[in-house]
């Protein structure tokens, strides 16, 4: 994919734009769940927050940067599309599995059972961990060639800040 523009990919420029240099990816692409996530909890208190989570939309990593206000967008769509394929498909498997979640979700709330959608809506956080594993490159099977190198702020860490 031609972006249009040559960054420089090396890994002050990454870690500087919140991409991991192991992996190619960026931790700002889980804002795209984070949101729908947060909002899961408050089913049933408003119809507004109703409307909101059914109004999200599966999206590609790529379409997420083309669409979102992220500094570094085109770096992170270059970045992406230089990634390790196989680490790429374990992303994408992932997240797809997690678009699929969102969707029971949303087909709960559109039926009005909210207590089906908040039960499915308990396990997203933990979706989103393992996608922030294959992001920062701690997945299982992911290399980390650098143990002691800080990733950024973990998902527990943000979960803990909601709590």
């Amino acid at each position: 994919m031609d972006t249009g523009k040559t960054h420089d990919l090396d890994v002050e420029t990454l870690r500087a734009a919140n991409i991991s240099p192991d992996t190619l990816l960026a931790t700002d692409f889980l804002n795209h769940y984070n949101e729908v996530a947060m909002l899961v909890d408050f089913l049933g208190s408003d119809d507004e927050i109703s409307e909101e989570v059914l109004s999200w939309k599966p999206e590609s990593y790529v379409d997420h940067f083309r669409h979102s206000g992220f500094r570094d967008k085109e770096l992170a769509i270059e970045a992406y599309c230089q990634a390790d394929s196989g680490i790429i498909s374990r992303f994408e498997k992932a997240c797809h599995a997690l678009d699929a979640k969102i969707i029971d979700i949303q087909q709960a709330v559109m039926k009005s059972d909210f207590d089906t959608a908040t039960e499915i809506g308990k396990t997203l956080f933990d979706h989103i961990g393992q996608i922030n594993g294959i992001i920062i490159g701690d997945a299982p099977g992911t290399p980390d060639n650098e143990p002691d190198h800080d990733h950024g702020i973990s998902q527990s860490d943000i979960d803990s800040l909601f709590s």
